[in-house]
């Protein structure tokens, strides 16, 4: 079997807490969303909006995987990654 027909496995109980906060294991998020949380734990959504130049509300869509990420927004996550 590839790994396309492999289903996506749920975190196991010890990582949980540690490499991902345990929001992020519960809620469904997009992979830049994901990145999002983990960079900013507390008010991503704000801290993003702040950084990309939008609204909160743009960035909880962009968080949420119903919005594409546009340049600003990962040039934001970008610039926290490498500082």
């Amino acid at each position: 079997m590839g790994e396309s027909s492999q289903g996506a496995r749920a975190p196991s109980r010890e990582n949980i807490g540690t490499i991902v906060p345990r929001d992020l294991a519960r809620k469904r998020f997009s992979k830049f969303g994901r990145v999002v949380v983990v960079l900013w734990p507390v008010k991503p959504a704000l801290n993003l909006a702040q950084r990309a130049g939008c609204t909160e509300r743009h960035a909880n869509l962009l968080i949420e995987g119903k919005r594409k990420p546009n340049a600003r927004a990962v040039l934001a996550v970008h610039a926290e990654i490498i500082s």
